[in-house]
């Protein structure tokens, strides 16, 4: 058997379709993180830049105004938080636990998917390496005979499966490892934001406005 094309393989090994159908989930979902990163849910650093700068200069109401102009869920966030009569920083830090338990779901929805596809890809290709192997066997054995050309086609499954299953657990890796460590980043981003605010707020002052 000179060569094994993807589509041949897919017909005679049972692990091969269902890697195929999880790498294609697997590249689904990480296009749906990015956008849901980079666009839906991206962070309005320039929303909080010009925030900061009312603080600093003492206008309270200038930087909730700002802040209301921008649909992101920090946005909604800032607002609240400038909002409230008590603006010490364990007041803050409390009135923004919902806030940054909503930002956390909404980055992290699904990313478990990836964390998921990297351990059972191997198990799955390693589950198609047997039965290639056996697959293997059991064409020597009909045959009778010894010889390459009769166990070329299991071996060929058994190495195939193996090598797709690895390969799409180390992208799934790569992919959780990316997503995880951003949305952490984020997290802290935010939590630095509302010390900051806080800080801001204890040193230029201001009165809360409803």
């Amino acid at each position: 058997m000179s060569g094994m094309t993807f589509v041949e393989m897919l017909k005679i090994s049972i692990a091969m379709p269902i890697l195929l159908v999880l790498s294609l989930a697997i590249f689904a979902q990480a296009l749906e993180r990015m956008y849901s990163y980079w666009v839906a849910q991206k962070m309005p650093t320039g929303m909080w830049e010009r925030v900061r700068d009312r603080l600093e200069a003492g206008d309270k109401a200038g930087a909730i105004a700002i802040a209301r102009r921008d649909t992101s869920l920090m946005g909604e966030a800032i607002v609240r938080l400038l909002s409230l009569e008590t603006a010490n920083t364990e007041k803050l830090v409390e009135a923004f636990q919902l806030y940054r338990q909503r930002l956390s779901l909404g980055l992290n929805r699904r990313v478990g998917l990836f964390g998921t596809a990297s351990f059972i890809s191997p198990l799955i290709g390693l589950m198609g390496t047997v039965l290639g192997i056996m697959r293997a066997f059991h064409d020597l054995s009909a045959a009778g005979a010894g010889g390459p050309a009769v166990v070329a086609a299991g071996i060929s499954e058994a190495l195939g499966a193996t090598a797709f299953g690895i390969g799409l657990a180390v992208v799934a890796a790569l992919f959780y490892n990316y997503f995880t460590l951003t949305a952490r980043h984020r997290l802290n981003t935010a939590d630095l934001w509302v010390l900051e605010i806080a800080q801001l707020l204890e040193d230029h002052g201001g009165k809360p406005v409803s």
